[in-house]
């Protein structure tokens, strides 16, 4: 009977979820701010509204007076898949169902005096929503049906301005996560023959856990062309604990149920350790003419802090496991610009973002990739003293195919196609 192990099984691969799915390993774009989206993201030098809360806490200090951000986006991502020898084989086809997201943001920034600033913001780096089509037939259903990860991050930031030419920021990151994981549980058939049959459903969830980091950042500019920017948040680690339940399918086999029935573990806590990787930025942005911004920024994720998954359970510690991951460290390249017209402003950009999954670690789950990213966006200000700024953008991304190269942990083995698209919008306001 595999009940027992398949609990294990399902357990971290649930809990897995919520490290893996950060845009530098899993397929959700960031949600900074529309204003900064439509320059493919890149905005940590440039930017010149209260979002800097998020890219760069030290260009607080140069904003004028009271500013507020609310806005949001709606994700749209789309996954197929392809299965080779010998699981689950070749000419076996998947998707997933066709879902929306809707991360929002929120930015506020005030300044105290002149060169002295302060900003809160909440947003949403982290997030991960799958669902495949029809659980009952899914041949990766023993891994994963359905899964989702709230990721919200708030930030208390503070910056000043020494200088004309420099700015410091320092602020501190709270980060609420909650996830929830659905499969299938599978036993061999009595009656020979190998066959596997479905013998429980399995739900997993936790409830909103917290962890604490901090973030700095610096703001240099040289001349009134240039300006650089150097931004760091730290690692944060969260400790969900949640419960497992387990509902059993009747076969029809009296005997083979009970036996089923038996061998089945309790409803019961399980608990695990997650880590979201530290990040490192740096940006350059240029004015070639007053009516124009050019900026480029790269940004390092330390995903390697992702090593393993330890798995604890509260009733039954015999099947405490601690899971393999060896994330790799990823890269991620973000350049736009911006042209200012007199009545409006549009942008434009490019956006690359390295995969950090090694092969094994690809899975239903998350089908991680190297991504491609392209992206317009539109901005205006209203009113009759224009207070009032409306920013949206559009960004389709393009992830590579990717193959599980025969190693993936699990044993299910293929390759995925994904695309998602992201629209956006943020409404401000000027005091």
């Amino acid at each position: 009977m595999r009940a027992l192990n398949a609990l294990g099984l399902a357990v971290a691969v649930g809990i897995a979820v919520a490290p893996a799915s950060a845009l530098a390993s899993g397929y959700t774009p960031p949600m900074p701010g529309a204003a900064a989206l439509g320059m493919g993201g890149a905005g940590a030098a440039s930017v010149s509204d209260a979002s800097a809360v998020f890219f760069n806490p030290a260009a607080l200090a140069r904003l004028e007076g009271m500013q507020l951000i609310v806005g949001g986006t709606m994700l749209t991502p789309v996954t197929s898949f392809a299965g080779v020898a010998p699981y689950p084989g070749y000419g076996v086809t998947e998707e997933m169902k066709r879902q929306y997201f809707f991360p929002p943001t929120f930015y506020a920034s005030r300044r105290l005096a002149k060169g002295y600033a302060v900003g809160a913001g909440l947003g949403a780096p982290f997030g991960l929503g799958i669902e495949w089509k029809d659980p009952d037939t899914f041949t990766g259903r023993y891994i994963v049906t359905k899964a989702d990860l709230n990721a919200l991050n708030a930030n208390l930031s503070a910056a000043c301005a020494p200088s004309d030419r420099w700015s410091v920021g320092v602020g501190a990151d709270l980060m609420f996560a909650k996830v929830k994981l659905q499969n299938r549980q599978q036993a061999i058939a009595p009656g020979g023959g190998g066959v596997v049959t479905d013998v429980a459903k399995v739900a997993l969830e936790s409830d909103y856990t917290t962890g604490w980091g901090w973030n700095a950042a610096l703001s240099f500019q040289p001349g009134p062309e240039c300006k650089l920017a150097a931004a760091y948040r730290s690692k944060v680690v969260v400790k969900p604990t949640g419960d497992a339940v387990f509902t059993q399918i009747p076969t029809g086999d009296a005997v083979f149920d009970a036996a089923v029935a038996a061998s089945l573990p309790p409803n019961q806590g399980v608990s695990t350790v997650l880590r979201f990787p530290a990040t490192w930025t740096g940006a350059f942005s240029y004015n070639p003419v007053p009516a124009w911004t050019i900026e480029a920024d790269a940004i390092f994720f330390e995903w390697s802090v992702f090593e393993d998954l330890p798995i604890r359970f509260s009733q039954t510690p015999s099947a405490n496991k601690t899971i393999i991951e060896n994330y790799d460290d990823a890269w991620q390249f973000r350049i736009g610009a911006e042209h200012r017209c007199p009545r409006f402003t549009y942008r434009f950009g490019y956006y690359y973002d390295q995969a950090a999954a090694p092969d094994e670690s690809v899975s239903p789950i998350l089908p991680d990739a190297n991504r491609n990213g392209v992206t317009l966006g539109f901005g205006c200000k209203l009113g009759a003293d224009k207070r009032w700024t409306v920013d949206a953008y559009e960004m389709a991304l393009f992830l590579d195919q990717r193959s599980t190269n025969g190693v993936e942990r699990d044993g299910y083995n293929g390759e995925y196609k994904s695309f998602v698209n992201a629209v956006g919008i943020g409404l401000g306001y000027r005091w």
